[in-house]
């Protein structure tokens, strides 16, 4: 098995928003596809799930939730 370490910055390559999720999530659950260095893709849930819709092209910041789920922050 081969390990890779990567940084916690990335690029919201799509995103979506769930109206209706799945049980244990409240509405609107917004995730991305966030492209990492060495083109590694992670799928995340938005840290604030109040906050604005990010964009495509959005530079973000990637960390793990309580529940180690990743879950990306648009840095401003």
């Amino acid at each position: 098995m081969v390990s890779l370490e990567l940084k916690g910055q990335g690029t919201i390559v799509s995103f979506t928003t769930l109206q209706m999720p799945p049980e244990g999530f409240n509405p609107p659950l917004t995730m991305a596809l966030v492209e990492l260095e060495h083109k590694a893709m992670v799928l995340c849930l938005a840290k604030e799930q109040n906050a604005s819709l990010p964009k495509i092209g959005d530079s973000v910041d990637i960390s793990l939730d309580p529940e180690d789920r990743f879950q990306f922050h648009v840095v401003s």
